[in-house]
């Protein structure tokens, strides 16, 4: 187990925030409400362990979050700079460490988190606020530890002069207590008489070996991927130092045969320099440049001066020099990699070929019970054969009976047909109940996942793999959903009141133009080009953030009509909403936000003190058969409403049906929205003046017609069948 301390930033301060964030990205709280958990118990946010994908390689990145005396992992950077700033002669809060394993060990979740905290606890920090975040989106699967150096009762801070020993001496006792991987660092494990000790490593400090460069060390802090030139430093420094120091060691060559059992060669960089580059996967199909470090970087001691000067000029490797294969290499073997690729393919494809072959007899099972169950097929049919048999024997028997007059005989019919239609709906019934029971006899045809599923309960290691490729795709296929649901969510748009699966649809309305998309979304126009609004199913959308009011009002009647419980407003925008408020209120239409109750009250206050300022204006000398012409009054139903009622105090009040029907009588009143017209009987019919090409004369009595929801107006015919004038 590697420990790597993470370097600061370049103003020698960290941010919690982008720290959490980069840790923990990709990661989703579970379990509990974060509020059910107290500062002193450990919440842990936990998802599903690394799984395989298609190609058989580890993907997800954040597979596990921990936190520690923080209330949740949402609030985790504000509650820590919170803390942090109640000391404030800490100049750098963040701590931030890594914990790295090898490519062959793959610890669980669990024995991670409590490494992490062994290492906390080691560091005097484990009463701190801190995360652990398990990453396994590289070759190393590895863990972050972002902790807050400031306590966070007593405020002090943690004095972590010696952090890095500690942290090595803490790794060295935690691979003992876990049997991992012994990694040598300032300490290392060494057996005496069959138990394991702890030791300094005097050889980790050889000054020699150069510190990793700021820009290595950082990179594979970030990655949790050793960088090449921390690895050279390691293995094939010690054999490479050891062969300089050998006698026999007589030139170029034998450098060359050192880096090469670590899949390394020796470089001339031109300009005197040496590097050394990463050969193990040196293919001419392989894309893009080796690896290479310089030589003074990955090994210090390596001075092409003095080497020049004892064997001569620089000398690259010969085509006839004998190599040994690499015993281990900076990165996998590709070719062993690719050999495992297509093994785990041959391997799948194999689980496929067995469940098609499974498939196939299952199906050919059920071909044979439902051969056998054919007899109760032609017994069904006789059952409804013999009731028909009944029926008509006893429509001859009522044909028959003399004694019988004409209107007693259709009576007897009548009675006939409906005790056998009663009859026949029985034996629907029942056999529709028996046949069910019967298919349930059938030996069944699993599908893909079920037949995995149940090859995995039987052990098989391919169905396994498998199934844990499907349940990982699921948790892809729901964290996609959710991320687009919430950006949809802040997205301006109308919806139903009630969630509702609904699709998109196709309604006539205005002079409205529809087109379907491929994905099927429908989006209206008006009939001049200009954007309505699109149709998604769920959500009725812009697409822009600048929305005109008659694309709005468009909107809203679409929506009232399709979704017939009331609508909610979606989005952030508050200007947005206070605009749909407004309109909805002014069409009649129910808006269910909670949080936008009072602005609705608002605006209906202020909507009705305006119709009673315009009704106390009206002069009494006015004829008050008719209404003034306020068209400057908000387009309100209730403005409409008043003015109608200054002219009748009965008027009852009724919209205009705009598919087919026609209306005559007097308009009485208009506001910039709405006529009202007196069909009489105290009858007001209230008409949108949005369905007018032309509108009529206040004052005038008209014949409405609509059509489409298109009105048009037309003069109506007196007694004589001429217009009126």
């Amino acid at each position: 187990m590697i420990v790597k301390v993470a370097p600061n930033r370049r103003d020698g301060r960290s941010s919690f925030q982008q720290l959490a964030k980069y840790v923990t990205e990709g990661i989703q709280q579970s379990g509990e409400a974060p509020t059910k958990t107290s500062w002193d118990r450990l919440t842990q946010y936990i998802t599903a362990e690394s799984v395989l994908n298609a190609m058989g390689e580890n993907v997800e990145k954040t597979i596990g979050v921990e936190i520690g005396n923080l209330d949740s992992l949402a609030t985790a950077p504000v509650e820590m700079s919170g803390v942090a700033r109640k000391n404030r002669r800490v100049q750098n809060p963040v701590y931030h460490y890594i914990l790295s394993w090898p490519e062959h060990e793959r610890p669980n979740t669990e024995d991670i988190f409590a490494a992490a905290r062994e290492t906390l606890s080691a560091l005097g920090l484990s009463e701190h606020q801190y995360i652990v975040a398990i990453h396994a989106n590289t070759d190393n699967i590895h863990a972050h530890i972002e902790v807050n150096r400031v306590h966070p009762t007593t405020y002090k801070s943690q004095h972590l002069e010696f952090a890095h020993a500690t942290l090595h001496k803490a790794a060295r006792e935690i691979e003992i207590k876990y049997g991992w991987h012994h990694d040598n660092g300032i300490y290392q494990v060494v057996e005496v008489n069959g138990s394991k000790q702890i030791i300094r490593n005097d050889d980790y400090a050889d000054p020699d070996i150069v510190p990793t460069r700021p820009g290595a060390k950082q990179a594979e802090v970030w990655s949790g991927e050793e960088s090449l030139e921390t690895w050279c430093k390691r293995e094939p420094a010690a054999e490479l130092k050891r062969v300089l120091a050998d006698t026999k060691t007589t030139g170029w060559n034998d450098v060359h045969r050192a880096l090469a059992k670590y899949g390394l060669e020796l470089r001339d960089a031109g300009g005197g320099g040496l590097k050394v580059v990463d050969v193990s996967d040196d293919r001419p199909e392989k894309l893009g440049k080796p690896m290479a470090v310089s030589a003074s970087a990955a090994f210090r001691f390596l001075k092409r001066g003095e080497l020049e000067a004892k064997w001569g000029k620089y000398e690259a490797p010969s085509p006839d020099l004998k190599l040994e294969e690499p015993k281990r290499t900076y990165k996998r073997d590709p070719h062993k990699r690719l050999e495992s690729r297509l093994a785990r393919k041959a391997i799948r494809d194999a689980l496929y070929e067995r469940y098609k072959q499974a498939d196939r007899e299952a199906r050919q099972h059920q071909d044979i019970a439902r051969q056998a169950l054919q007899p109760f097929v032609a017994e069904d049919k006789r059952r409804f054969a013999e009731l028909r048999e009944e029926y008509l024997a006893r429509r001859a028997a009522i044909q028959a009976d003399a004694a019988l007059s004409p209107t007693q005989k259709q009576q007897a019919y009548m009675v006939a047909k409906l005790t056998m239609t009663k009859a026949r709906q029985q034996l629907v019934q029942q056999i529709r109940g028996e046949r069910t029971l019967r298919n349930q006899l059938l030996p069944p045809v699993p599908s893909w996942r079920e037949w995995v599923e149940a090859q995995a309960q039987l052990g098989d290691d391919a169905a396994i793999s498998a199934l844990r490729g499907m349940v990982y795709q699921d948790g892809r296929d729901s964290k996609k959903k959710e991320a687009r649901d919430a950006l949809a969510e802040k997205e301006n748009a109308i919806a139903a009141a009630t969630p509702v699966d609904s699709d998109p649809s196709i309604r006539p309305l205005g002079n409205l133009m529809w087109k379907v998309a491929k994905n099927g979304n429908v989006s209206y126009t008006f009939d001049d080009g200009k954007p309505a609004f699109r149709d998604e199913g769920a959500r009725l959308t812009f697409g822009r953030k600048e929305v005109a009011d008659d694309a709005l009002a468009m909107t809203l009647q679409y929506g009232a009509e399709k979704w017939k419980d009331g609508l909610r407003i979606a989005g952030g925008d508050f200007a947005f909403k206070e605009r749909v408020v407004r309109m909805a209120v002014e069409q009649g239409i129910t808006i269910h936000n909670s949080e936008l109750r009072g602005l609705e009250q608002q605006i209906r206050d202020e909507l009705s003190a305006k119709a009673q300022l315009a009704h106390m204006h009206i002069p009494e000398r006015l004829d008050r058969r008719v209404a003034p012409l306020t068209p400057n009054v908000s387009a309100n139903a209730q403005d409409i409403e008043a003015l109608a009622r200054s002219v009748d105090r009965k008027a009852q009040f009724e919209s205009a049906a705009t598919d087919r029907a026609s209306y005559t009588g007097t308009v009485i009143a208009q506001n910039a929205r709405y006529i009202a017209q007196d069909v009489g009987r105290h009858r007001v019919v209230i008409h949108d003046r949005s369905a007018f090409d032309l509108t009529p004369e206040q004052g005038k009595r008209v014949t409405i017609k609509y059509r489409g929801g298109n009105a048009s107006v037309s003069q109506p015919k007196d007694r004589t069948g001429r217009s009126g004038r």
